[in-house]
């Protein structure tokens, strides 16, 4: 009869499982870093990516703030203009001179930032791979855009306003006759030499159209102070921080 013994097999001692876990958490754990690190060298070339097109971007509009800064100071300066004549009763002051001025009431000039990279940023939630700082000045670029906008929505009312009184009191038949030529100083002094009727001259109705340029001056100046200015600090200091951390030309 034959007789049958069992094999023991011989019990792995705790440090064998120890280095086979050792060994696993190394294998995840430089799978881990090696995707982390892949992730991190993507979002890196998507920031530059981003950084450059927003570089581009803010310089065309600071270039264009500096532009609509000098413009709109201009532009308050006649409207003010506009204002003494009537006011003060200017020895000399022809009709002619108040069509000549007139010719503000229509004109307008708004702030449209280029940088769609912006809103880019904003929609797809990619703000969070730029550095802080750089994220936190885009934010507030962001917020003085949309504090403009909507100082904007509400001149747009006034200026409507303006047009509509304007409308009643200036012919705009001898308008476009007069300003279908060329304007030059000595097209100017022409002007000043007319008397051209007005439409309605009727001192009310004059009157309040003037308290509305009055207050349309100041708002053209406050915009300046209050929201171009500022606008345009900011964009340049965005400029100076993307070509420090993405080393931009």
């Amino acid at each position: 009869m034959e007789v049958h013994h069992h094999s023991h097999t011989e019990r792995k001692k705790w440090t064998h499982y120890f280095w086979e876990f050792f060994m696993l958490f190394l294998a995840v754990s430089a799978g881990f870093l090696v995707e982390n690190q892949r992730e991190h060298y993507v979002e890196h070339k998507r920031a530059k990516v981003y950084a450059a097109n927003l570089y581009k971007e803010l310089k065309e509009d600071t270039a264009e703030l500096s532009h609509l800064m000098s413009w709109t100071l201009t532009l308050s300066k006649r409207y003010d203009t506009l204002r003494k004549l009537y006011t003060e009763n200017e020895g000399g002051t022809t009709n002619g001179k108040l069509y000549y001025f007139s010719s503000v009431l229509g004109i307008t000039g708004y702030f449209s930032s280029s940088s769609s990279t912006l809103e880019q940023l904003k929609s797809s939630g990619n703000i969070r791979i730029l550095p802080t700082d750089i994220a936190l000045k885009i934010s507030y670029y962001d917020k003085k855009l949309r504090m403009l906008e909507s100082d904007y929505t509400f001149f747009r009312t006034e200026f409507e306003t303006i047009i509509g009184l304007s409308l009643k009191i200036f012919d705009g038949n001898i308008a476009a006759d007069l300003f279908s030529r060329h304007r030059d100083e000595k097209f100017r002094d022409s002007v000043f030499q007319l008397d051209p009727p007005l439409l309605n001259d009727d001192p009310r109705l004059m009157k309040e159209l003037m308290g509305w340029v009055r207050m349309e001056g100041q708002w053209w100046r406050n915009s300046i102070n209050e929201h171009l200015m500022p606008l345009n600090k900011i964009a340049s200091l965005l400029i100076i921080a993307l070509k420090k951390e993405y080393h931009l030309e």
